[in-house]
């Protein structure tokens, strides 16, 4: 296996690479063969600590998309995830979060974009989503309010 390379074309050996989504596609899909396989070396490298993986929460609510719009249901979707969460060398923003808004999207009552939003309501007290949609009042640790009353304190 040839040693990682940054946007550069330099070694990555200390650095941070920032995780595109196009990356965890080929990984989970194995299409084509040749980018799945680079997909899976670069993601080796980073286990073996040669650079830090940041894969962005963006990345991951992006990942949800694709693999749902390709027909998977979500939490089969959802365990695809939590593996990209698991693997070594694959660093998040807020770990505890990603896992939580997995979790409540898995339940197919939320898109990932909503589970995200209640998972970072659940981790900071005293806060809530500002949110027309009533699908956040039947969530446990979360308080949603309505725009329309967020004026009247």
């Amino acid at each position: 296996m040839g040693r990682a390379r940054g946007a550069s074309g330099g070694q990555a050996a200390g650095r941070t690479l920032f995780c595109d989504t196009d990356v965890l596609v080929r990984l989970l899909t194995g299409d084509p063969p040749r980018q799945a396989q680079a997909a899976a070396e670069a993601l080796e490298a980073a286990a073996d600590g040669r650079f830090t993986l940041v894969v962005p929460d963006l990345v991951l609510a992006e990942l949800a998309y694709v693999l749902t719009s390709a027909g998977m249901p979500a939490p089969k979707a959802a365990e695809h995830l939590m593996r990209i969460l698991d693997l070594p060398g694959v660093e998040v923003m807020d770990e505890v979060a990603l896992r939580d808004a997995v979790g409540l999207w898995a339940q197919g009552r939320l898109d990932f974009a909503d589970a995200y939003l209640a998972a970072l309501a659940r981790r900071v007290s005293e806060s809530g989503v500002l949110s027309f949609d009533r699908d956040f009042d039947r969530l446990p640790g979360v308080t949603r309010v309505d725009p329309a009353e967020s004026v009247q304190g």
